[in-house]
């Protein structure tokens, strides 16, 4: 109740603040400045979806302090909705809406009267496959129930003390478990007009839950346990129970009785996703794991034991058993009392193709030890009916982005030496579709050694008939019967990028087991490509054999395009550094484009900054670009203090609104800045290999001194700050130059020694690959190249820092361990530097707790304050 309240007061306090701002402006009076204080009346905008029709749209608003709010509007006529603790909603045709807030209190609707049903403890929700009813799960701390609620108004069906279900699509049929006088039951429910229930088990020695459905409904599996056994989980003796609905035989999964299978494992049925059933209902596919019997041996602490063959660390070795204890996937064949085991130690990853035939299994562990990120890996193919297991690809290097499985399960589609491949299962023939094409489809200007890395395979056309692809500028279509190669855009010539923008969840990557299936693109419906130019960023209509239309064309960002399913109503969001984020509406492509929703719309009655992209080059040449953001209310004739911040590229970022705040996890804000009258400079860095620092220096330094010419900035009042790797970039460049009269560095590396020798533990692995192939670019290891890693350490330079610093990380860090800041530190101590370190407790590498982040945010302010500004106060540093 607090948070509404808070929000309601929020909403109030802009609505106040408009009514007086707007009155005194109407007198004439000067836009006013934005304080601290200011901020709470920010709230950050997302779109989120739009009815089949496009006559509805949602967007939600997140605030700061306050609750996160979720809008419902018509596109047609002035009628809106709002659902305050809600981020997200669900249409039904133009008729319905149903969301459900962070209190479990479900809103339901009714569109054309804006009538709002409350349901409490709705755990959640579902519309019939019908359209005609919605389907409440209520959750309770004594019992789950379920209602099945008709739309029409008529009288609810309850279902009381249910322990499990699923809902199909197709059947429109629930399968459901509850507990009953004699123990646990289940049936399915039939939804008509006219319900049909039919038990199909009960039982006072089982309990049933987890749930999945058949695509058809011809059959569904679930899980059963004991309800006779010892309360203790790891006694738990789980079977699963296939169920044909046709001929209403069941089958039973015994772990106890089918060979010696309890011996090792148990079943693994905490989710549902770990079940699946196959198209043609044969055969069930699920998760199985090691048993972890309670010992006294395994309370004791013990010696660790590291051995460099080990495939992991110690503690990874621990957890994974080297694999032992990752779980595994086995397929049953229930009609066969049959099952096989698919994965292994070695080969522990599978994906399946789509009819369920076969499977694509990996090994990530066989050539570990190793020194990157990913061991190269074997990939094999097992036929589910025959156990024939095939050998297909060798060696290779993995990436997500690199490898994935065609929606139609046809082919494995790959990125090896430079080009996309393609593997027919069935045929066990592998194909190279851009052999014969003069473009590259590996990113031409990667500065780090982990590539090559394509530009992308964003799907393929219905039933795998042909693939799309990225190269540099444009994309193509591949036919894969024939190998024709369609060019679908003009970016080469035009320098433009074109992306297909994904608008529905066809459009997108889907989960397959450890691995990703491909996304459907359809080229012969509307679909919408993104483009970006040097000055231009675009949206465009595509269809196949037609010219491609501009949605928009415009120097701001555009993103997040929402399409309607059943008509060419697109919604997007546009935004400059001036301008917050505004919703528009596209219905028709002939029509013209209005504007919804402008968040944030009483930032018009304060003085903002603007923002624009400098060109610079490096020792090499290289044309560079940087974001250059002027403070708020610019005076051309006025000295200014400037911030640079630096990382890697982020002059893209130029357009973008940044809401002020003191809550940040890296303590830096543009827009504080800004509002706080600094230049703010954003500079892209072009790497060298074995030269991370003097290539930051150099490009750096020459953007700083570029921004000089350019704008009235004091060249004494010019401070520094970065994070992570630009925490590194600000420590290695204070030793090397003094135009910086302040710097902040935040859970930097300052010694490539000590912290190539150290464990990333977010990945569980050596720094290893960080540092000889990621960000630090040193192109091998200390062995070959000590000499450089000394070069590139800033703790061996930190005599020659003159620069005030103040260093800061969390105590929690996992991957920059602080003891890389606490080396600088006792440096500069010993050199008597000035340096002030902030050590967050329980923090990780980017602070998540408010009051510290709050701390953090004001703290390097003032720092900036006392060497840059005419708010000097010393004494503040040494407050402990």
């Amino acid at each position: 109740m607090k948070k509404d309240l808070r929000f309601v007061y929020g909403v109030l306090s802009v609505l106040i603040f408009e009514l007086v701002t707007c009155s005194a402006s109407g007198q004439g009076l000067i836009k006013k400045n934005i304080s601290d204080a200011d901020y709470k009346l920010w709230s950050t905008m997302e779109t989120k979806n739009i009815s089949e029709n496009g006559q509805w749209y949602t967007y939600s608003l997140s605030y700061e302090q306050g609750a996160d709010t979720l809008f419902v509007k018509s596109t047609q006529k002035n009628k809106n909705y709002a659902f305050s603790g809600t981020l997200a909603g669900t249409f039904l045709k133009e008729k319905w809406f149903c969301s459900r807030n962070d209190q479990n209190e479900l809103s339901l609707l009714h569109l054309p009267s804006g009538k709002i049903e409350i349901t409490k403890n709705a755990d959640n929700y579902l519309f019939t496959s019908d359209e005609k009813y919605l389907i409440i799960f209520l959750r309770t701390d004594k019992q789950k129930k379920i209602i099945i609620k008709p739309l029409d108004g008529s009288a609810s069906y309850e279902i009381e003390n249910v322990k499990g279900y699923a809902y199909n699509q197709k059947s429109n049929q629930l399968i459901y478990s509850k507990s009953v006088s004699y123990g646990c039951s289940v049936s399915i429910l039939t939804i008509k007009e006219k319900f049909s229930e039919s038990k199909i088990i009960e039982s006072d020695n089982f309990n049933y839950t987890s749930f999945v459905w058949q695509q058809n409904a011809g059959s569904a599996v679930f899980s059963r346990s004991r309800t006779d056994v010892n309360t203790d989980s790891s006694a738990e003796v789980k079977e699963l129970v296939y169920y044909k609905t046709d001929t209403q035989k069941m089958f039973v999964f015994q772990p106890d009785t089918t060979f010696d299978f309890d011996k090792k494992y148990v079943i693994k049925s905490e989710t549902v996703s770990d079940m699946m059933i196959s198209e043609d209902g044969k055969s069930v596919f699920f998760k199985i794991k090691g048993r972890n019997p309670k010992s006294e041996k395994a309370a004791k602490k013990i010696v660790q034991v590291w051995n460099a063959d080990d495939k992991y660390l110690e503690p990874a070795e621990k957890e994974k058993d080297g694999s032992v204890k990752m779980p595994k996937t086995v397929v049953w064949w229930p009609e066969k009392n049959n099952f096989r085991i698919l994965t292994d130690t070695v080969f522990s990853k599978l994906m399946l193709d789509t009819n369920r035939k076969f499977a694509i299994t990996w090994n990530p562990v066989a050539n570990e030890p190793q020194s990157n990120l990913h061991a190269a890996r074997d990939y094999k193919t097992i036929n589910l009916d025959t156990g024939q297991e095939q050998y297909f690809l060798k060696d290779f290097n993995y990436e997500v982005d690199k490898i994935a499985l065609s929606p139609a399960g046809k082919y494995v589609t790959y990125f090896k030496n430079n080009h996309w491949w393609i593997y027919n299962i069935e045929k066990n023939i592998h194909t190279n579709l851009t052999a014969a094409l003069q473009e590259s489809f590996s990113v031409e200007d990667l500065d780090r050694g982990d590539g090559p890395l394509p530009y992308g395979n964003p799907g393929w056309t219905p039933d795998d008939q042909s693939i799309l692809l990225y190269d540099r500028f444009d994309i193509w279509e591949i036919s894969i019967e024939n190998l024709k190669a369609l060019k679908l855009t003009h970016g080469r010539s035009e320098k433009t990028i074109y992306r297909i923008r994904p608008v529905s969840n066809e459009q997108k990557l889907k989960g397959n087991f450890d691995g990703v299936t491909n996304a459907v693109i359809n080229v012969n419906k509307s679909i919408i490509f993104q483009s970006k130019a040097e000055n231009v960023n675009g949206l465009w209509w595509y269809k196949k054999n037609s010219s491609i239309l501009p949605i928009i064309l415009s120097k701001n960002k555009i993103s997040d395009p929402v399409m309607a399913l059943n008509t060419e109503t697109l919604i997007y969001k546009e935004e400059s550094f001036e301008t917050p984020p505004r919703l528009i509406l596209q219905e028709k492509k002939e029509k013209k484009a209005q504007t919804l929703y402008q968040s944030n719309s009483h930032f018009k009655h304060f003085n903002s900054g603007t923002s624009s992209v400098i060109y610079y080059r490096n020792r090499n040449g290289n044309s560079i670009k940087a974001a250059l953001f002027y403070p708020a209310n610019y005076n051309h004739e006025k000295l200014y203090p400037m911030i640079v911040h630096v990382y890697e590229k982020q002059s893209e970022t130029v357009h973008d609104y940044i809401n002020p705040s003191l809550y940040s996890g890296n303590g830096f804000n543009v827009s504080h800045y800004t509002n706080n009258g600094y230049f703010v400079l954003l500079p892209d860095i072009v790497y060298e290999f074995g030269t991370p620092g003097n290539s930051a220096v150099d490009c750096v330094v020459t953007a700083t001194k570029k921004a000089l010419e350019i704008v009235p900035v004091n060249p004494k009042r010019i401070g520094l700050i970065g994070h992570s790797f630009g925490g590194y970039e600000v420590d290695y460049i204070i030793t090397q130059t003094n135009i910086f009269s302040a710097a902040v560095a935040g859970a930097a590396i300052t010694d490539l020694i000590s912290g190539y020798l150290y464990v990333s533990w977010n990945f569980n692995r050596p720094n290893f690959f960080q540092y000889e192939s990621g960000q630090l670019r040193m192109d091998g290891s200390i062995f070959k190249n000590f000499l450089s890693y000394l070069a590139n350490s800033p703790v061996y330079y930190a005599d020659q820092v003159t620069t005030p610093l103040l260093s800061w990380a969390g105590e929690a860090d996992r991957h920059v361990h602080y003891y890389q800041t606490i080396e600088f530190y006792l440096a500069l101590r010993r050199l008597g530097k000035k340096n002030v370190m902030l050590l967050y407790p329980d923090q990780q590498h980017v602070l998540t707790d408010k009051e510290q982040q709050k701390h953090l945010t004001e703290y390097v302010m003032r720092w900036f304050d006392n060497y840059l500004s005419a708010k000097s106060n010393p004494e503040f540093v040494k407050v402990n």
